[in-house]
């Protein structure tokens, strides 16, 4: 179950058709690196005897550690990440939810529980959804398959299969005493 899933991952990095320099700088990929952190995690809860996994949980929470200081980015060990996941750009990155195959995220994406005093449920993100940069999903709820969120979305509502999301236009408001005039 692990290796399908990273090679769906590492596929996602790749060019159609790739040399061994595009394979290496894909290898090296921050997003990659903790993505393939992640799959490490979540095998090391399928070892058994349970006490025998605790080595390998020691090296995955010292890994895990290193990605979200170096990278930015926090892959909780409580997620459910389906094959294909792709994160494009740097940092600022915290994810706890389910997320179906073939997603995409930008940076400064938070997916996760929706705070305020409360403990909420967990986002379902359904399969090839793209989130834009400093997007927030938050909260119980469901996003759709084949749904794009625009950059800046905060989504705490349901939204469904193929829509596109985005926040409220861009309103421009002139100064009251303008230096112009």
């Amino acid at each position: 179950m692990l290796m399908p899933h990273v090679r769906a991952d590492l596929a996602r990095y790749l060019p159609p058709k790739p040399n061994i320099v595009e394979i290496i700088r894909a290898l090296l990929q921050y997003g990659f690196l903790a993505t393939l952190v992640y799959r490490y995690g979540q095998w090391t809860k399928t070892i058994r005897p349970k006490l025998a996994s605790y080595p390998f949980k020691l090296i995955y929470s010292i890994l895990s550690s290193l990605c979200e200081m170096l990278f930015g980015i926090d892959l909780s060990s409580n997620s459910d990440i389906g094959p294909g996941f792709y994160i494009g750009h740097f940092g600022c990155i915290v994810i706890v939810g389910k997320i179906g195959s073939g997603c995409s995220i930008g940076q400064g994406v938070t997916i996760g529980y929706k705070g305020a005093g409360k403990s909420t449920g967990l986002p379902v993100i359904g399969d090839n959804v793209y989130i834009g940069t400093s997007s927030l999903i938050i909260g119980t709820i469901t996003v759709g398959d084949n749904v794009i969120i625009g950059a800046n979305t905060t989504i705490v509502k349901d939204v469904p299969s193929g829509y596109t999301v985005v926040s409220a236009p861009v309103r421009l408001i002139p100064p009251k005493n303008p230096s112009w005039e």
